[in-house]
């Protein structure tokens, strides 16, 4: 749809339907863009955890009152 106004009133002065066929919107004026799959090859690294998992747990616990049952 096109519509022509003018833009100190607001007027439209024009309005109408523009039909595209298929010639023109496949003409190839723009490429179309295509998904291709590529795998990469990841080095992972195999890490120790720093946290302190039994101070952690100890600490959860104790915020849930769960300690001494």
């Amino acid at each position: 749809m096109v519509i022509v106004m003018e833009m100190d009133t607001g007027r439209i002065v024009e309005e109408g339907v523009v039909a595209y066929d298929d010639e023109v919107l496949n003409a190839g004026w723009a490429e179309v863009p295509r998904v291709e799959a590529r795998l990469q090859e990841a080095v992972a690294e195999r890490r120790e955890p720093v946290a302190d998992v039994d101070g952690y747990l100890a600490r959860l616990y104790a915020a849930q009152g769960m300690v001494g049952r």
